[in-house]
């Protein structure tokens, strides 16, 4: 049994709907439209905008929590699908208040 938090990795949802990995990739951008990964990438940005707008300050600690291996991958990740860098989105949300 799993405990909350523990990490859900793909071969266990293969492993829970009996079903290849490559299967499920293929029927998950079927059906949503995007990949895992994509899927997975703008969930963990969402989470991002959601503490940057609740006054999250270290931008460091934010991209670890949500499991970017630096900073650095996590300010282009958050640029490229946000359109501004994670200190950017910070500053308008504190301008915003």
């Amino acid at each position: 049994m799993r405990e909350r938090g523990d990490r859900v990795t793909v071969q266990d949802v293969c492993d829970a709907v009996h079903v290849s990995p490559s299967h499920l990739a293929r029927s998950f951008r079927r059906h949503v439209g995007v990949s895992l990964h994509e899927y997975r990438q703008r969930l963990r940005l969402c989470v991002a905008l959601d503490r940057l707008e609740a006054g999250e300050n270290d931008l460091a600690g934010l991209a670890h929590d949500l499991g970017f291996c630096h900073q650095s991958h996590f300010g282009h990740a958050f640029r490229t699908e946000v359109g501004l860098t994670p200190a950017q989105a910070r500053q308008a949300f504190r301008n915003a208040r």
